[in-house]
């Protein structure tokens, strides 16, 4: 009777959690639909992000979805909020590969010449909409012909902007008895007021930022450029293009003809925005709207001073902005369209201007007290407004590879100096060649014929489950091992299925993808067969790639050998036998645990080139009388020494986390015989020949298999280089997980990205047979066979 029961009670949980679960994933997978059919409502999804702007910005979105909800009753608007622009951006990518992209969202004007050229934007219905009271620049910045933003077919409304200039310290300026700019200004007002502010004790005179837009910006107010307005002539070599940007070196690194005129560029910490929080900063940009609402939280005095001009020429400025923009896939045009105009109207602009974050788009709000409000800083918000009637958007080519290189050998050239701009310049022009001249350049791929590949694949699974049946049933076991065989398969079914659906069938998917050329937006039937070219790229074009296996390489011969021999040493100091050893333990792993982002941000502030911890210790050995004749200084970490000292301080870094490994290297030093080590006492060895005799040989497989672990995991950092220093200066530590992940979510080059996954495995499964063929020699098995 109680087996019965025992039975029954079994099957009924059994059956109650597969119930359960199909409810779950029911319930979830239809939960828009479901309401939207109760309701007699139709349902748009939004997307949008929060910025500086925070939980503001967001209950604003979330008052204005509300207000057009009780207008529209038979609407309903799901919103979501992934937080910043980079995880907004992120998920908008995976929500329209996998078909169901957001109705509605933002878009910058920088991704519009993407977006647009893959189809992902529908165009606006500009006769719905009142674009006579916007600013020509914001609309236009929304226009795209095929070629170029700027003009063509409007692909959003632009729902707030912000043209550029710099933020200037009053308190600073009084100082140094210089006269605050409030109208028009030239670039060299703008440098005698940095060498003045420079004069004044642990102050700076500007921090001006290199960001790609901004450099070109710089060249804009001399009315020059990098490239022709088509794209397709580069016009680094003008020599009125090199010498401006010689100039503008010069300020940061000259330091004899320009003391103190810019920061130095070695600081991961206090950079950007955020350098003129520390009060010693003259003038911080050019940045727009955006940093205000951090700026309003200060204790000095300080206001905007628009972009100077080059002597001679009429001030120019550009503008940066977002739009609310549908997706083309979207079936829902009309209700998405007439929410853009809800959320574009008067109100929603006026609600939103007293923020600071940005300009309102419409004219008639930013000239309103909504947006000019001298009560709170800056004063100067007229400076914004001037400064519109001679913006524009400063256009990018639709590869967004232009860009990223273009940033990277600039922060060489300008940035942190490690490259002369000759140098800097010569390498762009190398890497942009390669690009422009890849295997993968050319559009007219045939589509991969997935039809085919399900044939097949489907083929060679039945084949496969074929010939495992026939082996099974040759050995099928009798009736009762058969039994507990099915409880076996039942058992190891949920995590069988989640292997097959979640990790086979994707890894499989992901080396048909490494033939194809997909940007990883749009849905996979649009994906190219492009045979064995991303490997032919990857191998013989792309030296972006070569150096991020350098990167990796040079990082994996560090931390690899001193990882270990941290993590035996640790290991062998707490396995002494003292009072709260346990303690100790787990301090030692703790840090192998915690967030990597947050660990990352630590490290940042330790190897910073201007104030860091590091470098705060390791000058005054080098000052000291033993090593001071070789006026050697601290490196710059990340900065013009990061081609030698940035894998280093990254496996420095690594060393925070050798709790992991530790432990195992304690059970293994616990698994070993005390027998052994008193025979070799008995033998007359000292400590070094017990342990070189006795421990190694006898923990030899737990180095082995701790030395592969680490050997994997080596190729494999991203956190810390994403967080730390993006990769930069130039691809110096660009490691190649992130370069990977650059190529897949920057690039929207999913197919090159997964190629450069099956070459890492590659990479990773040589390293291992590598080591394993090797191992016979050194490692010894006998303590397992006991």
């Amino acid at each position: 009777m109680f087996n019965f029961f025992s039975r029954t009670a079994s099957a009924l949980l059994i059956a109650i959690a597969i119930i359960l679960v199909a409810w779950a994933f029911t319930r979830v997978a239809n939960r828009p639909d479901h309401h939207a059919q109760i309701e007699g409502q139709e349902t748009l999804t939004l997307m949008h992000w929060s910025g500086d702007a925070g939980q503001e910005e967001d209950a604003i979105v979330a008052d204005l979805i509300a207000d057009f909800e009780a207008d529209n009753p038979g609407t309903r608007i799901r919103r979501i909020n992934p937080g910043d622009a980079g995880s907004f951006y992120t998920k908008l990518q995976t929500m329209m590969a996998a078909g169901s992209p957001p109705d509605v969202f933002y878009v910058g004007a920088e991704r519009l010449p993407a977006f647009a050229s893959m189809g992902l934007l529908a165009p606006t219905p500009e006769s719905d909409f009142n674009l006579t009271d916007f600013y020509p620049a914001t609309v236009n910045a929304f226009r795209f012909n095929g070629t170029r933003a700027g003009r063509g077919t409007l692909y959003g409304v632009p729902k707030d902007f912000t043209t550029l200039g710099f933020y200037i310290n009053l308190d600073l300026f009084q100082q140094a008895g210089i006269q605050v700019p409030t109208t028009s200004w030239t670039w060299q007002e703008f440098l005698d007021a940095a060498l003045a502010i420079g004069q004044i004790e642990n102050c700076t005179g500007a921090e001006f930022v290199t960001w790609p837009m901004m450099v070109r910006l710089f060249l804009r107010t001399h009315n020059l450029d990098v490239v022709s307005p088509d794209f397709e002539q580069l016009r680094f070599r003008e020599p009125a293009v090199m010498a401006t940007l010689q100039k503008l070196r010069d300020w940061r690194h000259d330091r004899t003809a320009y003391p103190n005129a810019l920061t130095s560029g070695k600081s991961k910490v206090a950079s950007g925005s955020s350098v003129f929080l520390t009060g010693k900063i003259g003038m911080a940009g050019p940045f727009g709207r955006w940093v205000v609402p951090s700026y309003r939280k200060t204790n000095f005095r300080w206001d905007f001073a628009p972009l100077p001009h080059a002597k001679g020429l009429a001030p120019a400025n550009a503008i940066a902005t977002v739009a609310w923009s549908v997706a083309a896939a979207s079936p829902r045009q009309a209700a998405s369209w007439a929410l853009v105009r809800h959320l574009t109207g008067e109100k929603s602009q006026r609600l939103a201007a007293p923020l600071g974050l940005a300009i309102p788009t419409r004219i008639s709000i930013a000239e309103s007290s909504a947006f000019i409000d001298p009560a709170q800083a800056p004063a100067n918000d007229r400076a914004f407004l001037d400064q519109a009637n001679n913006a524009s958007v400063i256009a990018w080519p639709a590869d967004a590879r232009f860009e990223a290189i273009f940033q990277a050998r600039m922060d060489q050239g300008l940035k942190t100096g490690d490259q002369t701009l000759e140098q800097a310049v010569a390498t762009f022009e190398k890497d942009w060649s390669l690009v422009k001249n890849s295997p993968l350049a050319k559009e007219d791929w045939p589509l991969v014929n997935w039809a085919r590949i399900s044939l097949w694949g489907s083929l060679t699974l039945i084949a496969l489950l074929t010939a495992l049946a026939i082996r099974w049933w040759r050995t099928r076991p009798g009736a009762l091992e058969w039994k507990e065989e099915l409880w076996g398969w039942a058992l190891l079914s949920p995590w069988l299925l989640g292997f097959i659906f979640f990790l086979a069938l994707p890894i499989a998917l992901s080396l048909v993808l490494s033939f194809s050329k997909w940007n990883g937006v749009s849905t996979l039937d649009h994906a190219q067969f492009v045979g064995l070219n991303n490997y032919t790229q990857l191998l013989a074009h792309d030296d972006r790639f070569l150096t991020s296996l350098r990167v990796t390489l040079y990082y994996a011969l560090l931390a690899v050998p001193l990882g270990q021999v941290m993590a035996l040493g640790a290991a062998m100091l707490m396995n002494s036998k003292v009072r709260g050893i346990g303690f100790f333990r787990a301090a030692w792993y703790l840090p192998s645990v915690l967030a990597g982002v947050g660990i990352a941000v630590l490290w940042r502030w330790v190897f910073d080139g201007d104030h860091g911890l590091m470098n705060a210790g390791l000058q005054p050995i080098l000052d000291s009388p033993i090593l001071s004749w070789a006026n050697l200084t601290a490196p710059e970490w990340f900065g013009a020494d990061a081609a030698w000292f940035g894998p280093p301080a990254f496996a420095l870094m690594s060393l925070w986390a050798v709790g992991g490994p530790m432990m195992i290297y304690l059970a293994g030093l616990q698994g070993i015989p005390q027998s052994l080590h008193e025979a070799a006492e008995l033998d007359g060895a000292g400590r070094w020949a017990k342990f070189r005799h006795v421990t190694l040989p006898m923990l030899s497989p737990v180095i082995f298999f701790n030395t592969i672990m680490a050997v994997i995991g080596s190729f494999q950092v991203f956190t810390q280089a994403f967080v730390m220093t993006g990769g930069e200066p130039g691809d110096l530590t660009r490691f190649y997980v992130l370069y990977l992940y650059n190529q897949a979510f920057e690039f929207h080059e999913m197919g090159y990205a997964s190629a450069m996954a099956w070459l890492l495995l590659i990479i990773i499964l040589a390293l291992t047979v590598i080591m394993m063929r090797g191992s016979k020699r050194f490692v010894h098995y006998e303590s397992l066979s006991s």
